[in-house]
């Protein structure tokens, strides 16, 4: 009698090991794959929030105006500093007389502009801009007083979002580093005067938590430097 061939137990236990093994080794290379991706894309959108923040704000601060009398003046404000004007700021904060105002036809081309960061209605870090129009077409006419800490919080807006930290660096005309500058101090040298530079440097994150919790979590530091014409 022919005896029939077929497949023992321990051939299918053996076939399902392997194919678990398989199963494992092929999720594992998937996993890997797509967080790489992840964190890649996370870093593209990081440095492309940092790019274009820093360009506009390199763009703006490189007009700011002083006037000798401080009729015009600019004032920075570091972090640990109590004369900060921002309730809630996370870092430090500039403020500046710019002609930016694209509705100058009727009077000033002149705004009070200024950059700190802070957290949104949700908590969430952000960028916020300052910005003030003298706009003599409202009725009634708008006219800035250049004096930053009157303006309402709905001068404040949102420029830029996941910022966590924002940092300048002054420097005068002899390449001395400040923490602050305040054109109208007519005791300092840079009284009357914008700073020669300013270092800008913001931190952008991405993901929740923080690394230790979140492998897509990414926070990076960018850096530019603004020349402003003396």
């Amino acid at each position: 009698m022919r005896r029939r061939n077929g497949i023992t137990l321990i051939e299918i236990l053996v076939s399902m090991a392997v194919l678990a093994l398989l199963t494992v080794i092929l999720h594992s290379v998937f996993t890997v794959s797509l967080r790489g991706w992840k964190k890649a894309d996370n870093l593209l959108g990081v440095t492309s929030t940092a790019r274009v923040a820093l360009e506009r704000m390199e763009r703006e601060i490189s007009q700011a105006i002083v006037e000798p009398g401080n009729t015009l003046y600019c004032l920075g404000f570091d972090r640990l500093s109590p004369s900060g004007w921002r309730t809630g700021s996370v870092g430090d904060e500039f403020y500046f007389i710019a002609p930016l105002n694209p509705a100058y036809d009727e009077g000033s081309d002149l705004c009070e502009v200024g950059y700190w960061a802070g957290t949104d209605k949700n908590a969430d870090p952000e960028l916020k801009r300052f910005y003030v129009l003298d706009d003599r077409k409202q009725v009634p006419p708008v006219y800035f007083d250049f004096n930053f800490a009157t303006g309402s919080s709905t001068s404040s807006h949102d420029f830029a979002l996941d910022i966590t930290d924002l940092q300048f660096v002054f420097f005068d005309r002899n390449n001395t580093p400040f923490e602050q500058w305040d054109s109208r101090n007519t005791g300092s040298p840079e009284y009357g005067l914008p700073p020669a530079k300013i270092k800008i440097t913001i931190t952008v994150t991405s993901g929740k938590g923080t690394a230790a919790t979140n492998p897509d979590f990414i926070s990076k530091n960018f850096s530019t430097v603004v020349t402003i014409p003396q």
